[in-house]
């Protein structure tokens, strides 16, 4: 065994990061299935709800975080490398926060028809949510660590689809809308969408970094 190996298994368990962690992946999963709900709904005051249901999932996340800085500042051991802890922390709130702008996006732009690839993109931002969050709930397990990397393989996969379905939108909307106002409106909010499954492969790289190390 790994001398590291034997050190993590030697730490005391840890009850911060661990537990922090999970909650905000899991607030991840549950903001993307959020802003789903939101393309879903028609009724414009319904959707408004969704818009500040997203908002709320929105400001977990920076509390989450603000609380994982808080408690690197003040832990002398932490269960991998501070600057992993800090990256992962960052990054996992990097993309609650684009899902909230495509959401406000939506609701300023008083988008009534929402075009399919929105709804494309949407189921590919909470498979890839849910595989972080996969990745996330095994942290704690050292030994079994080397087990997750599929999932991180996975968002990669997702990311690249996620691409593809940005380019052929773009393509389709300057050959064929003819409101230009519209098109800019459609171009921002799946922007920001595709921003959001680029911060979900920066987080897969960030924690293929932690299972290289520790796997």
């Amino acid at each position: 065994m790994k001398l590291d190996k034997i050190f993590h298994f030697l730490l005391p368990k840890d009850r911060k990061f661990f537990p922090l962690f999970s909650e905000a992946s899991a607030n991840l999963v549950n903001c993307s299935i959020e802003f789903q709900e939101l393309l879903n709904c028609h009724d414009e005051e319904k959707r408004s709800e969704h818009v500040k249901n997203v908002k709320k999932y929105e400001k977990i996340g920076d509390r989450i975080t603000v609380t994982i800085y808080d408690e690197l500042n003040s832990t002398f051991i932490t269960p991998f490398d501070r600057e992993d802890i800090q990256k992962l922390a960052n990054r996992i709130d990097n993309v609650v926060d684009l899902v909230n702008t495509s959401a406000k996006r939506i609701q300023l732009y008083k988008l009534i028809e929402i075009p399919p690839v929105f709804y494309k993109m949407s189921a590919l931002l909470i498979e890839a949510s849910k595989e972080i969050d996969a990745v996330v709930q095994g942290l704690n397990k050292i030994h079994d660590i080397a087990n997750y990397k599929e999932h991180c393989i996975r968002i990669s996969e997702l990311e690249n689809e996620s691409d593809a379905l940005n380019f052929s939108y773009l393509s389709e909307i300057f050959d064929q809308e003819t409101n230009a106002i519209s098109l800019i409106k459609k171009r921002d909010v799946l922007n920001s969408l595709e921003k959001a499954m680029d911060c979900c492969e920066d987080v897969a790289d960030v924690l293929n970094t932690i299972l290289v190390k520790y796997a």
